[in-house]
């Protein structure tokens, strides 16, 4: 009698050394796709504070620009307060203040307006009153902006500091 078996298959040495190949590479591309996941979300909180930043210190600029006076911080004096006197009247004063870790800016008689979102956090705010005699006003402002990190993941850590100087009237 002849029994013929068949040996097609896999033996277990085969079948386990396809099992970690196929493990390496899963946790490769897993490894890759997190690295590119975090690079993404750190991107985005660069972007986020670069924007806001950028953003506030432009309104704060042409409102400096556009005003006629500055009557908070006095004159060789900084504060972490900018009044300005504006030519609108209704607008009158403009005051630029610091709410916790939100910037605002509250014109005339109305209520104060946050100029930051909530994911952002102003600090080290400064108006320096440079006014010189003979010049309408300079005023430099500076601040910190960073992204709030409530998750204390390091992909959130991002601060920058923007510095910038404009005239009253200019």
């Amino acid at each position: 009698m002849n029994i013929h078996r068949s040996t097609s298959g896999f033996t277990l040495i085969e079948l386990l050394l396809y099992v970690v190949i196929i493990s390496t590479l899963l946790s490769a591309v897993t490894a890759f796709y997190m690295l590119a996941v975090d690079a993404r979300i750190k991107n985005q909180s660069i972007n986020e504070v670069n924007q806001q930043g950028s953003y506030v210190m432009d309104y704060i600029t042409q409102t400096l620009r556009n005003a006629n006076t500055i009557t908070t911080p006095a004159v060789a004096s900084s504060g972490a307060t900018l009044a300005l006197t504006v030519p609108t009247p209704a607008l009158s004063p403009t005051t630029f203040t610091v709410n916790g870790t939100t910037l605002q800016v509250t014109e005339g008689t109305g209520g104060a307006i946050a100029l930051t979102s909530p994911v952002i956090s102003i600090s080290n705010v400064s108006f320096k009153n440079l006014t010189r005699s003979g010049t309408n006003g300079i005023v430099q402002v500076s601040f910190t902006v960073s992204r709030t990190n409530t998750s204390g993941l390091n992909r959130y850590d991002y601060q920058k500091t923007f510095v910038s100087s404009a005239e009253v009237g200019w």
